[in-house]
């Protein structure tokens, strides 16, 4: 279970907050709209962003800088989580559905957003690390006809279609980073999406967690980074070749200070 006092300080207890007025704790879960505000003394517990200057969410589309997209299982605790991510300006925008993903960022490049310095996917992967994309809906196995800007269609699994839908918001410099568990497992998954994207791809062996800055700490040395090549060989041929590397992650998270 993901921990707040990951990406928090002591006021996060586990899954609880702590009031830093009167001491008195409650769950994450039963915290409703209003999950800092102690409902004992009145205190505003919410943390403070200490870093203004990265962009992850606006009303204006077009200044996005960074887009993070999670997603996460249709439980209790996930779904607060995801609204305390979104709030805190860690994550973009969470989703359920992968479709739902796509038709966002397909919003998204309507209005106009393009050349992102950073493009995180964070979601469920699959014990083997053949998955960097799943979903609750669990939809990344049904395919679409995916439209392209030129008019064309091509049948793609909701995986690919995700990726290849963000291909124009980003460029050769943007940071690619994949958070889903053993997602760096198996190298040549690492490798296809980067072959999708055109770009090189970072990705986190073993066991990660979307957006907490102690997660990605404790797994640096267990993050690889993949650019495109060939498919289907071994994770020591790519290693060898020096197509992927062990590498530490591009990806700055904002700290949270409570």
């Amino acid at each position: 279970m993901i921990k707040l006092k990951d990406i928090l300080e002591e006021s996060i207890i586990g899954d609880k907050i702590k009031c830093d007025n009167c001491g008195w704790s409650w769950k994450i879960i039963d915290g409703g709209n209003d999950l800092y505000m102690c409902h004992k003394c009145g205190h505003n517990n919410t943390p403070k962003l200490t870093e203004k200057d990265q962009i992850v969410q606006t009303e204006d589309p077009k200044k996005i800088k960074k887009l993070r997209i999670i997603f996460a299982n249709d439980t209790k605790i996930e779904k607060a989580l995801s609204g305390l991510f979104i709030r805190l300006g860690l994550v973009t925008k969470t989703f359920t559905s992968i479709a739902d993903a796509i038709d966002y960022v397909l919003e998204l490049r309507k209005a106009g957003v393009s050349n992102l310095q950073e493009l995180v996917i964070g979601s469920h992967g699959t014990k083997t690390g053949t998955k960097l994309v799943g979903s609750a809906a669990k939809d990344q196995t049904v395919g679409r006809d995916f439209e392209y800007e030129d008019g064309s269609k091509k049948w793609h699994n909701y995986d690919e279609a995700l990726l290849i839908a963000c291909r124009d918001l980003i460029s050769p410099s943007t940071n690619v980073f994949f958070t889903a568990c053993y997602g760096a497992d198996q190298l040549n998954i690492l490798v296809h999406a980067a072959n999708i994207l055109g770009t090189t791809v970072y990705g986190a062996a073993g066991v990660s967690a979307p957006g907490l800055n102690r997660i990605l700490n404790k797994f640096s040395k267990k993050i690889f980074k993949c650019k495109p090549a060939d498919e289907g060989l071994s994770n020591d041929v790519y290693l060898e070749k020096q197509i992927c590397s062990n590498t530490n992650s591009p990806i700055r998270w904002l700290r949270v200070k409570a």
